[in-house]
């Protein structure tokens, strides 16, 4: 246990920090855009999906009850199966939350065209520009204070709220099936697949637990079913509003993709009018700040440590002591992010092909962590839902199609890299001796 950790946080407090880690960008596209594979088939997917978080959400509870550790999956890695483990599971978390913020950069940038009727280039251009400010300011150290991170956070939860209490008189019920067969199973399948990039956040409650105030097992249990019931609730709630209220269309012209990327803008349209879609755009476009300001600065601080623990490269390890920055490392993360929304633009790629990369890697992570509560939880019922867990995002990779060499070739370049290091140090260690003998 992190002993300099300060435990200042109560059970209310947990549930905000931990539904907070998981509600983000990914709710404000993904509803419409799984609409538009799997129709009103695409309620089953989110529900499926609410399921499944309750699974891996009481797992990492239980590995942090019984392991509180602010190096969250890395350490349950590092300490159930070894280095290498812990080394593959820091290099994916990076490079899915580096990857991420292509998407949520996009998301807001989509979201401003799609309410102000603007050209789709300029979704483009308003990503870079979101990416630009979040990179310039994490670089110089200029933190977004925890209450405007709350007030983000809140908004997120006010936008989503309001969506499905104004929608609920304009949902066409009858329209609507839950039943699944043969011929909607693949693109309930494929719907599931996108969805899972909503419910990434699980495992923040890992990173949190040296922090929780005593009794620490009963806050953290009561943070994360309150966290499952309100994440749960909204998310199965906002994809109800856009299905209900048919704000999708099956398709995939460049107008049908904008509207299914921009769901609840055109749900807000439909109930109150084009100025409630303006605000949501707005709304949208704040939060999307937010999300992408903070998860530079936590991504590159992953970026720094691994190079720190020689398990990146060296060039990353410098600390911007000043400013309290890993500057080289917010400069790759923003670097990175500005490059995959200019390939996107030239190459057209759409969000729902975006969002399998990070799923890909994401999906892989929580495999790592799960098969780590398998084998560390001593809790009976904590080992089973570990176990279940670990099956289950194991039975969903064939949903992600050829998108599973992605964390194949991840997995590879880590290796390789390591192994690279290891022996370059050795060989340095032993011409050194060797100098040392001769010399002797």
């Amino acid at each position: 246990m992190d002993k300099s950790s300060k435990q200042s946080i109560s059970a209310s407090q947990g549930v905000a920090l931990y539904a907070g880690a998981v509600l983000g960008s990914g709710i404000l596209i993904l509803p419409g855009i799984t609409a538009g594979i799997a129709g009103s088939y695409s309620l089953i997917a989110w529900i499926g999906m609410v399921l499944l978080s309750i699974l891996l959400a009481c797992t990492f509870a239980y590995l942090s009850i019984e392991y509180p550790s602010s190096g969250g999956i890395a350490t349950f890695a590092n300490k159930a199966f070894g280095y290498y483990t812990g080394a593959l599971s820091g290099w994916l978390f990076f490079i899915a939350g580096s990857f991420g913020q292509i998407i949520v950069s996009l998301t807001g940038g989509m979201y401003i065209a799609f309410a102000f009727d603007l050209p789709d280039f300029f979704a483009y251009i308003i990503a870079v520009l979101l990416l630009i400010i979040a990179t310039v300011g994490n670089y110089f150290g200029l933190k977004t204070s925890g209450k405007v991170q709350l007030v983000i956070a809140a908004l997120t939860f006010l936008i989503l709220l309001s969506t499905i209490l104004l929608s609920l008189p304009h949902i066409q019920y009858h329209q609507l099936s839950l039943r699944i067969n043969q011929d909607n199973i693949m693109s309930v399948g494929q719907s599931a697949m996108l969805i899972f990039w909503s419910f990434f956040g699980w495992e923040a409650i890992s990173s949190l637990a040296p922090e929780f105030k005593q009794p620490r097992k009963r806050n953290i249990m009561f943070s994360t079913w309150g966290a499952i019931c309100i994440v749960g609730i909204l998310y199965i709630g906002i994809a109800l509003a856009v299905v209900g209220t048919q704000s999708y269309t099956l398709g995939g012209t460049s107008t049908e993709q904008a509207l299914n990327n921009a769901s609840l803008a055109e749900v807000v349209r439909k109930v109150v009018g084009l100025n409630g879609a303006w605000i949501t755009g707005i709304v949208a476009l704040t939060i999307c700040l937010g999300t992408t300001n903070a998860f530079i600065a936590g991504i590159s601080r992953l970026g720094y440590s691994l190079a720190h623990d020689k398990l990146a490269p060296k060039w990353l390890d410098k600390y911007d002591s000043k400013n309290a920055v890993p500057h080289r490392s917010v400069l790759l993360v923003g670097l990175f992010s500005v490059a995959g929304v200019v390939i996107s633009f030239i190459l057209n790629i759409r969000l729902d092909q975006l969002v399998l990369v990070p799923n890909s890697l994401a999906i892989a992570t929580y495999v790592i962590g799960t098969a780590a509560g398998v084998k560390l939880i001593k809790h009976k019922l904590g080992k089973i839902l570990a176990f279940l867990s670990c099956i289950l995002c194991l039975a969903a990779y064939p949903f992600i199609g050829t998108s599973v060499v992605i964390p194949i070739s991840v997995v590879i370049i880590c290796l390789s890299y390591i192994t690279w290091r290891k022996r370059k140090e050795k060989n340095r260690n032993a011409s050194s001796n060797y100098r040392g003998e001769t010399h002797d």
